[in-house]
């Protein structure tokens, strides 16, 4: 006799670094795949959900900015899509296994957009994370905004 399983894989999480920019980003229709650059960085979107946890370099709190892309095919271009932005408060600094400190994003305040937001046991401790929906974006473009141009780290899992 035949079964059939249904399995629910572990995501694993995925880093990701850049730098941070000093201002707020502007995103136009362009005909080049979207790239990491100075202020932001790229990857391959999720079909629905994407987890992500926010790590940087200095206490400063960064404003972030969830951008999609997707391909229009008739105008060979990409077109970006706020997905959210919001303000963020910081943890107190922590080992990072890959050498040095960082500040962990405790807690988060929706500026624009949609993204449901897990703190930690407060706004200032460690633990919190977002879950963005993703709405079929073939890229995801995190970008951040902060005094001093701190060094972001991104972990995310597609869900």
């Amino acid at each position: 006799m035949s079964y059939v399983t249904l399995t629910t894989d572990a995501k694993n999480f995925h880093r990701e670094t850049f730098t941070s920019g000093t201002a707020a980003p502007t995103k136009t229709l362009t005909s080049t795949k979207p790239a990491s650059a100075t202020g932001s960085v790229v990857f391959g979107g999720s079909l629905n959900y994407i987890k992500l946890k926010l790590y940087s370099s200095t206490s400063t709190a960064p404003t972030f900015y969830i951008f999609g892309w997707n391909y229009v095919q008739e105008i060979n271009a990409y077109v970006p899509q706020l997905l959210c932005s919001f303000t963020t408060t910081m943890t107190t600094t922590q080992a990072n296994p890959l050498g040095g400190a960082v500040f962990e994003v405790a807690g988060a305040t929706l500026v624009t957009g949609d993204a449901k937001i897990f703190t930690g046991v407060t706004t200032t401790t460690a633990g919190g994370f977002l879950l963005i929906d993703t709405l079929g974006c073939e890229y995801i473009e995190v970008c951040s905004n902060a005094a001093a141009s701190p060094t972001i780290s991104v972990l995310y899992a597609g869900l």
